[in-house]
């Protein structure tokens, strides 16, 4: 996966642009320039806590277990990440509102940069690897999981930003990479405007299940605008210039359960010792990404209207079918999807409620039997035209609460944030034959995070302890996205947050990961090609986790 590293020109160049393509009476003298320069240094520890369960392993029956098991397989109990990562942060802000912001993060893992627990293959070894790059040596994580998680260093804010008056209304601007996150989702931000509109580093979310979505979004180009018209009115819109899909775990990392898609993928096996390669990783267009919105606040109440235009950040899987059956397979992201959505928020006290809905025309589905016949004659398939995966209507509705609790007997002051994310597809047009049989229609998922905090319990140090759970209910199998908790399970977190004088960051969390187990993947008879469905039950069993993080902001 490729980064926007060398997408965007230096900061210093887009401020000196922004201030010679506009006159000084349009915007009033710039003043003296403020700067804030923070460096957050962190380290981060990961330990797990189970064995392997071997049924979520090869067992040399089920060769659809080979292609999901490697970031379980690489893994004994024991520490599983050891990393140490800076970010370091740089705004410019000038008295009359103009400036720029730019900032980075580098991070080295221990772990990705060394050999990992795979037995290898049968007969000295139980796994069956998806390794190529590797030499197909099991004890080597591919060349690309090393890279994205053993050591990199990646750009992120860059961008600058002004805003000038128009008669009585502000017209506000931002150009460069950043994030604009839109709508009122916080845990799914997949199932909403937000998820249209951004990529999230998924993989770092699940390290913390308690986060919220918008902590872990990856900014890409673009330009936006805000115009409010009055107190009450404001209309935004934007450009991208970029494209950038959801960061899923990488093939063979601690929490993979996917090894022939996404960041690392080489390799797909369709048999005993039988493989074919991935041949492609066919990402979207950096254009035809926009989105209009509506903000109107209606006496205590914000209501939101939104379009976005957008290509799907979650990647289609297609094999090639030639003359003796499976040959290779690429992986792709759909184009062209539209989204209407609608938001209200408005806070009762000390509680704040708020719901979403969304409709999204020409959505990707899940997908477990997409093919491409072109060795055979037939049309190539595409992701606009002739794709090789379902497409169809969908439906979306995210309600959510933030509750500040007053004081009691067991906490000083604490919080409550929820959401419950319903979908619907609503028709497939195209392909259909190629949805997953498992996906249902509805598909309902929810997560709560409660956290009471204790001020002052030693001088200069405040304590948290967030408890958060993520469910989806039997019978939610959505045919929407696979990014959810499995059907009739989820994870539980359980941590401790300590804050000491607003400088050092502490935490300690367990994470249980529950429901009924098997693999991501699970034998189709009904299938010509072999294709496998998605079992949509809990992969991540045997993945029970203690983490430790201590971070200092400078």
């Amino acid at each position: 996966m490729e980064c926007n590293k060398n997408r965007i020109l230096p900061l210093s160049f887009l401020i000196a642009v922004a201030v010679q393509g506009n006159p000084a009476h349009a915007m009033g003298d710039f003043g003296s320039p403020r700067f804030n320069w923070t460096n957050n240094v962190q380290y981060n520890a990961m330990y797990r806590l189970n064995d392997q369960d071997s049924n979520l392993l090869f067992n040399g029956e089920n060769n659809k277990s080979a292609n999901i098991d490697d970031g379980n397989a690489n893994f004994d109990k024991g520490i599983v990440s050891n990393r140490v990562e800076l970010l370091s942060e740089l705004d410019v802000v000038y008295e009359n509102g103009w400036g720029g912001r730019i900032s980075g993060i580098a991070w080295y893992d221990e772990i990705y940069n060394q050999s990992n627990d795979n037995s290898g293959f049968p007969p000295g070894g139980s796994a069956i690897p998806n390794h190529v790059s590797s030499g197909y040596d099991a004890a080597e994580f591919t060349d690309d999981t090393e890279e994205i998680l053993g050591r990199d260093i990646e750009l992120r804010d860059a961008f600058v930003f002004g805003r000038t008056n128009i008669g009585n209304s502000v017209l506000r601007f931002r150009a460069g990479q950043f994030a604009s996150v839109w709508g009122e989702s916080l845990f799914f931000a997949d199932n909403g405007i937000a998820g249209a509109q951004n990529a999230f580093d998924i993989d770092r979310l699940m390290r913390d299940p308690t986060a919220e979505a918008k902590e872990f979004v990856l900014p890409v180009p673009q330009i936006g605008v805000d115009f409010q018209l009055n107190p009450d009115i404001t209309l935004g819109a934007y450009y991208q210039f970029g494209f950038e899909p959801n960061r899923l775990p990488a093939v063979g990392s601690y929490m993979s359960t996917q090894d022939t898609g996404v960041t690392g993928a080489e390799n797909m096996w369709v048999g005993p010792f039988t493989s074919i390669p991935l041949t492609r990783e066919e990402e979207a267009d950096d254009g035809g990404q926009f989105g209009l919105q509506l903000r109107w606040r209606l006496g205590y109440t914000d209501l939101g209207f939104y379009v976005v235009r957008f290509h799907d950040k979650n990647y289609q899987q297609v094999v090639n079918i030639g003359p003796s059956g499976p040959e290779s397979y690429y992986l792709t992201y759909h184009e062209d999807t539209t989204a209407y959505g609608v938001s209200v928020s408005r806070s009762f006290g000390s509680v704040n409620l708020a719901a979403e809905a969304s409709l999204r025309k020409d959505q990707a589905l899940v997908s477990s039997g997409a093919h491409d016949f072109s060795a055979l004659g037939l049309p190539a398939t595409d992701n606009k035209d002739n794709p090789g995966y379902a497409v169809g209507d969908t439906a979306h509705i995210n309600l959510s609460a933030i509750w500040l609790l007053d004081p009691g007997p067991l906490w000083q002051e604490a919080t409550f944030v929820g959401e419950v994310a319903w979908n619907r597809v609503l028709d497939c047009d195209e392909n259909c034959a190629a949805m997953d049989p498992n996906a249902s229609r509805d598909a309902v998922a929810m997560r709560f995070v409660f956290e009471p905090v204790y001020r002052q319990v030693v001088s200069g140090l405040d304590l948290g302890v967030p408890i958060g759970v993520g469910y989806s209910p039997k019978g939610s199998r959505s045919g929407f996205s696979l990014a959810y908790p499995p059907e009739g399970g989820g994870d539980f977190t359980l941590g401790l947050n300590g804050t000491y004088l607003n400088t050092w960051q502490i935490n300690l969390a367990y994470t249980n990961f529950f429901g009924a187990s098997d693999g991501h993947l699970v034998e189709r008879a009904d299938d010509p090609f072999g294709d496998p469905a998605f079992s949509y039950k809990q992969a991540r069993k045997d993945r029970d986790f203690l983490s430790f993080t201590i971070s200092r902001r400078f």
